[in-house]
């Protein structure tokens, strides 16, 4: 059985019946306002492991506590579903242990130590941009260099760094990658590195 694949939220390719595949995984990792329904036999049922950003989860969205208030919900769904990780920029240890200290409440909730994707992320920067300030990073591009961290490879799924929609349909503009302060191609340029030195492969 292969380890991890990571599925993200791009308009899927319709003519790609992924489902099957994407569930022979051990580990499924699904992102922030990911569904199911109509399109497991796109991106599968399965979901081992929800990944969410902070806003999503501390309730800073029009969208509120997405994880306090579909939880229930998403385990009914997918009973072999674990936990919610947080995968959120973190600057500084005191940070960390702030976001941990808020999270002991909860038992299926945890908060990602991203220092070192961080770190990694910000020499990525560095070299490729070599200049201006580092854009705030996107869900998926940490979700991929912490799991790159965990795992010898991982496997990635509906990743387009933010050239279409969410497949899930129009929640409007603001919520859609392209409205992102993120800097698409600079993802696309880390992931590709990866997949050159064999540690990320695409399904």
């Amino acid at each position: 059985m292969k380890e991890i694949v990571i599925v993200a939220n791009a308009q899927y390719d319709e003519s790609k019946l992924m489902g099957s595949e994407i569930d022979s995984f051990k580990e499924v990792v699904k992102l922030n306002r990911f569904t199911t329904g109509p399109h497991e036999k796109h991106l599968g049922s399965k979901c081992t492991m929800w990944v969410c950003n902070r806003k999503l989860i501390l309730g800073a969205t029009p969208f509120g506590y997405l994880y306090h208030d579909q939880w229930e919900s998403k385990k009914r769904q997918h009973p072999e579903l674990k936990k919610c990780l947080m995968v959120t920029y973190i600057n500084t240890k005191n940070e960390l242990e702030e976001l941990i200290e808020w999270d002991k409440k909860d038992e299926y909730l945890e908060v990602a130590n991203t220092l070192d994707s961080m770190s990694y992320i910000q020499k990525k920067w560095n070299q490729l941009r070599s200049s201006g300030r580092m854009k705030k990073p996107s869900t998926g591009l940490l979700t991929i260099i912490y799991f790159t961290m965990m795992y010898d490879v991982v496997h990635l799924y509906n990743f387009d760094h933010g050239s279409t929609v969410h497949y899930w349909g129009n929640l409007g503009k603001a919520d859609q990658p392209m409205a992102a302060s993120h800097d698409w191609s600079f993802d696309k340029r880390v992931v590709n590195e990866l997949v050159k030195e064999g540690r990320i492969v695409y399904l």
